[in-house]
C-alpha cells in the first residue's frame, strides 16, 4: 500500500512533488502530529501523513527552522512524528481505529519492541470492545490490513479472514468501502470473488470515480481509492475504468493536495493519501 502512492509521486513533475511536500509539512503541528479538520493533532490523520512520508522514500522534505532543533538535530517531519507517536503510545488511546493507526505508525517508524507488544495487546481488547459500535466487516478489514502490514504469519491471517467472512454479508445496499473490504478478505482466502468484483464495479460512476452508495450520483476520493485498491488486489483488469478514474482524480487535485471529490473544498492529508493511492493503482 505504501509503494502505490510512491508510484503516484513518481508521475508528478518536480513542481508537483514539491507542492505535495509543502502541503504535507503545512499539515504537521508543532507536537509532530498531523492535524485533523479542526486543527488538532490526531492519530488517524497522522497515519495518512506518515504513509505519505513513507511513500516519499522517507525523504523528510525541507528542514524546519533551526529553533525546532531536537537533541542537536533538525526536527524534520519524520523525527517530530516519531516523537508524537511515542507520546501517544505511552498514553491511553481511546478506540480501535486509533489503536490500528498507532500500530501501523509504530511499524512504519520502527518503534521499540516493547511498545509494539503493548499496542498489540490493547488492539485485541479494542477490537472486542467496539463490536457493537463498528461494523464487523469494516473492523475485520482494518484489523487484517494492520496485521498484514506488521506480521509475517500470513497463514494465520487467512484462517482468521475465513472466520470473519462467515459472519459478514454485502449486497447492493452496502457501502462501496464495505464491498471492497469483503472482496479483500475473500481474495486473502483465495476464494471465488467474481460476485463481489461485479458488485464493486457497479459503484463506478459514468463520469469517473466510484461512489459511496449505489443511489448516489457523485463519486468521492475515498470510495475511488479503496475500490481500485481492492480490485487491483483481486487481480482485476482496470483498463476500462482507468480513463474515467484518472479524470476524476485530476479534477480533484488542488495545490499539492487532493480533495474529497464530493464538493468539499477542504484540503487534508487523508484525502491526499487516497488520491495518491488511487493514482498509484492506476499508474501500474
Amino acid at each position: 500500500m505504501i509503494a502505490l502512492p510512491g508510484h503516484a509521486l513518481d508521475l508528478l513533475d518536480g513542481q508537483g512533488r514539491e507542492d505535495v511536500s509543502r502541503f504535507l509539512i503545512s499539515q504537521q503541528n508543532a507536537d509532530g502530529g498531523f492535524r485533523d479538520r479542526g486543527g488538532r493533532s490526531d492519530l488517524y490523520y497522522s497515519l495518512f501523513g506518515g504513509l505519505i512520508l513513507g511513500a516519499k522514500g522517507k525523504e523528510p522534505g525541507e528542514p524546519l527552522p533551526e529553533r525546532e532543533a531536537v537533541e542537536g538535530r533538525i526536527a524534520t517531519p519524520d523525527l517530530k512524528l516519531k516523537q508524537f507517536v511515542a507520546r501517544q503510545a505511552a498514553s491511553e488511546v481511546p478506540g480501535f481505529i486509533e489503536r490500528c493507526c498507532l500500530v501501523l505508525l509504530q511499524k512504519e517508524l520502527n518503534a521499540g519492541r516493547t511498545s509494539r507488544i503493548r499496542s498489540f495487546f490493547w488492539l485485541a481488547k479494542s477490537f472486542l470492545k467496539e463490536r457493537y459500535s463498528i461494523n464487523l466487516s469494516y473492523r475485520s478489514f482494518v484489523l487484517f490490513l494492520t496485521l498484514d502490514a506488521v506480521l509475517p504469519f500470513r497463514g494465520l491471517l487467512k484462517l482468521g479472514a475465513g472466520t470473519m467472512l462467515k459472519r459478514t454479508t454485502v449486497d447492493q445496499h452496502s457501502p462501496c468501502s464495505e464491498v471492497a473490504a469483503r472482496l479483500f478478505l475473500l481474495k486473502m482466502e483465495s476464494r471465488d470473488t467474481s460476485a463481489e468484483e461485479d458488485l464493486l464495479r457497479s459503484f463506478a460512476c459514468g463520469s469517473g470515480g466510484f461512489k459511496a452508495f449505489q443511489h448516489l450520483q457523485q463519486a468521492d476520493m475515498l470510495s475511488t481509492a479503496v475500490a481500485l485498491f481492492a480490485l487491483r488486489f483481486a487481480g482485476c483488469d482496470l483498463r476500462l475504468l482507468k480513463p474515467g478514474c484518472l479524470g476524476f482524480i485530476q479534477e480533484n487535485y488542488s495545490e499539492g493536495a487532493f480533495l474529497s471529490g464530493d464538493g468539499d473544498p477542504t484540503r487534508d492529508v487523508e484525502y491526499t493519501f487516497y488520491g495518491l493511492l488511487a493514482l498509484g493503482v492506476l499508474a501500474e
